[in-house]
């Protein structure tokens, strides 16, 4: 069955230096407000665990799998280096709402030193969940302007993009995720860390509304403007996205795209 409505929740995390068992404590508190809340999809940010030793040496995945079970909701567990078959991935997995673990999005566009401590990704997958498609970008992944696209044209229905973006970084980054979400017309759900001073958390979600006159889509930008922890959820209309999808996307001449 196809959903209407989704509620979907971005949780801005701040990491406690050299203390992983209470940063992991305070990440699924907040997702358990959003789920309080209703939201229906809850996403974290990337490299939100202290990084001291890599990767993490505390699996936070079966926290969230309570989680995701207890309320029925699905919870990408935002992005951290992780172990998976012998090799170091920067890795985003995907809980679904009975809590089994449905895989995991591997960071495709390294950035800086994740270059020298993990192996990039080279695949995006869309997720079936209930009644919804979804697709994850890895902070640096959103720049590209390809991801965004396949996803859209795999039948996505929504884009989570957990990230890390320093304070000088987010008002571009605030831009990417506008434009992306426009060209596609898809919303996106992204959630960024907080740790001052360098990194200022405006987790943001980025949906769309049509004007009923005009008929133009405008985005609809809701950020986290306090400096501190915090969640943001937003009703997300999926048929008026798909509906746009499809409108947009029909006019496209790929035959020209060379």
């Amino acid at each position: 069955m196809t959903r209407n409505k989704l509620i979907a929740a971005a949780v801005q995390v701040r990491p406690v230096s050299r203390a992983i068992d209470k940063t992991i404590d305070q990440g699924v508190k907040l997702a358990g407000r959003a789920a309080e809340r209703g939201a229906d999809i809850i996403c974290l940010p990337e490299h939100w665990l202290p990084e001291e030793i890599i990767p993490t040496p505390v699996d936070p995945i079966p926290y969230f799998q309570s989680l995701a079970k207890d309320y029925g909701v699905t919870i990408v567990a935002g992005a951290f280096f992780e172990r998976v078959k012998g090799q170091v991935w920067l890795s985003s997995p995907i809980i679904n709402s009975k809590g089994r673990l449905l895989g995991r999005q591997f960071k495709v566009h390294l950035f800086w030193r994740e270059k020298k401590l993990a192996k990039p990704g080279d695949t995006y997958q869309v997720f079936k969940l209930d009644g919804y498609k979804a697709g994850i970008l890895v902070c640096y992944d959103v720049d590209f302007p390809e991801p965004s696209r396949i996803y859209a044209l795999n039948g996505a229905d929504i884009i989570l993009c957990p990230s890390r973006i320093i304070k000088g970084g987010n008002r571009p980054w605030q831009q990417y995720l506008t434009v992306r979400a426009l060209e596609n017309r898809i919303p996106i759900i992204a959630p960024n860390v907080y740790a001052p001073p360098l990194f200022i958390g405006g987790t943001t979600i980025v949906s769309l509304r049509q004007d009923p006159v005009r008929k133009i889509a405008h985005p609809r930008i809701r950020t986290i403007t306090q400096q501190s922890e915090g969640i943001i959820l937003e009703n997300i209309d999926l048929p008026l996205h798909n509906r746009l999808r499809k409108l947009r996307f029909a006019d496209r001449r790929p035959e020209t795209y060379q």
